[in-house]
């Protein structure tokens, strides 16, 4: 995917929340781990291979990447994030451990569907843009309501400490916690 907003058919937080929970649990079974940290690039570049025999993943360099911080090419069955942001996703940076969960969002939420580029003029509503999805989808596989139990109460800071986001990915998210 590019950035661009995508209609795709709709989907509700509550089926997203669904699908990244199924992803989530799926992904700490075979890695044989459950912490509120989720490792994404570990799972990217290790679990999801294992799974998908087919799946690809791929670090690009900045000039080949260019502005654009991941792509997602469902139909090759890629993700591929740039060089910088993928190194700095493994040191732990909160805004690019979200990219690289935006676009296993896309992966499996966009995967085998008939999309189309969505004009200036059209008004997609958040539930059927293909960003807002994959949004959606990062946010609740790294700070996942299944596990609200352990982060109700926490501050936003809290949260994005412990789940390894960024402080406005954390506030945004606890909203949904309750």
């Amino acid at each position: 995917m590019s950035g661009y907003s995508i209609k795709v058919p709709p989907e509700s937080r509550h089926a997203i929340r669904e699908a990244a929970s199924i992803v989530r649990l799926t992904l700490e079974k075979k890695k044989g781990s459950s912490s509120l940290y989720l490792p994404i690039i570990e799972m990217l570049e290790f679990t999801l291979p294992k799974l998908d025999n087919e799946f690809n993943f791929e670090v690009l360099p900045k000039s080949v990447m260019q502005s654009n911080h991941g792509l997602t090419i469902p139909e090759q069955k890629t993700i591929m994030l740039r060089e910088d942001v993928y190194e700095r996703a493994l040191d732990g940076c909160g805004r690019d451990r979200m990219t690289a969960a935006h676009e296993l969002g896309h992966y499996i939420l966009h995967s085998n569907l008939e999309v189309t580029l969505a004009r200036t003029n059209e008004e997609l509503r958040p539930f059927e843009d293909s960003e807002w999805q994959a949004n959606c989808f990062g946010g609740e596989i790294l700070m996942p309501y299944t596990k609200k139990d352990l982060l109700i109460g926490k501050t936003p800071q809290e949260i994005a400490d412990l789940c390894g986001v960024s402080l406005e990915a954390a506030t945004y998210q606890s909203k949904f916690f309750r």
